[in-house]
């Protein structure tokens, strides 16, 4: 019987300073046996090089330039799928992965209904806080967030099952699921690329599944800039607009858009009145996106 391989993608830009321990991190993985493809997003640093010296078994693919997550992501995608892939896992550069990780994930696909899996992710800063426990939205409006976020995991463990929708911080994801419905949607800037996968394999009858004993942890935003800016802020405004009109209907969107608008417009309030201009010119822009969609 031929060993289950488990193909790992990780997007890089400009991760000279958290590659190096993600792969390490991997490399302590023992089952499945893993496939690791580095996509290289036209860094500007040093990491393909450390990457080349220190992990030789690693296959990198370097885009000629920075084509964000989603298309850079699908790069990899079409790879590894061209090469026998059948269970790809995206995960982000940023991030330290238990030697068990996988092999609990995998452990999922045992419902064949399943087609989407995704741990439970950590801060890395705050090694026992959770950042990811499952993917919901907020009643009514609608509007995406993580479970359990930022609440203390108190060793009990959690509930694994079917969730909402998976982080593609830590995704993983089964040929067939590509195979139904196709790669990322690469019309998002950055934000909300694998809500709007997850939500698609539903449509097309897969179940997206989280599961509580993966664990990984995440350094929370490095490859933008870590915490939030003005780049981060403008995106994250535009793309969950931009994938509640494509999943609500347009009766909804008539009645919610007030509140949207009003929670926007407080928000901006919020960053001009405590002084944060930088924040306040991205939320505009992202307001701007809403308001004039290209």
């Amino acid at each position: 019987m031929n060993e289950t391989v488990l193909d790992v993608i990780i997007l890089n830009w400009n991760g000279e300073g958290v590659i190096v321990p993600c792969l390490r991190s991997l490399a302590a993985v023992r089952s499945p046996a893993l496939r690791i493809t580095v996509v290289d997003n036209a860094s500007t640093d040093s990491s393909v090089e450390m990457i080349r010296e220190k992990f030789p078994e690693v296959e990198i693919i370097v885009n000629s330039s920075n084509l964000l997550f989603a298309e850079g992501n699908n790069v990899g995608i079409r790879h590894v799928i061209n090469n026998g892939g059948r269970y790809i896992l995206l995960l982000n550069n940023d991030t330290e992965v238990d030697p068990e990780f996988a092999e609990r994930m995998m452990e999922a696909f045992s419902h064949p209904e399943v087609g989407i899996v995704g741990p439970k992710i950590y801060f890395f800063d705050d090694p026992y806080r959770i950042w990811y426990g499952g993917g919901v939205f907020i009643p009514g409006i609608w509007i995406p967030r993580h479970r359990r976020i930022r609440k203390k995991d108190g060793g009990r463990g959690g509930r694994s099952g079917e969730t909402g929708w998976v982080t593609g911080c830590a995704m993983l994801v089964k040929k067939e699921v590509i195979d139904d419905i196709g790669l990322l949607d690469r019309s998002y800037t950055i934000y909300c690329e694998d809500i709007d996968f997850c939500l698609r394999a539903k449509d097309a009858g897969w179940k997206s599944f989280y599961e509580d004993s993966a664990k990984v942890w995440h350094k929370v935003s490095s490859s933008s800039g870590g915490g939030m800016t003005p780049f981060k802020l403008e995106n994250r405004l535009a793309s969950t607009y931009r994938l509640f009109v494509r999943y609500r209907s347009f009766l909804w969107r008539i009645i919610v858009f007030p509140v949207h608008l009003t929670l926007y417009l407080l928000l901006l309030s919020g960053l001009i009145l405590s002084g944060r201009w930088s924040l306040a010119k991205g939320a505009l822009r992202g307001i701007r996106r809403i308001v004039s969609p290209e």
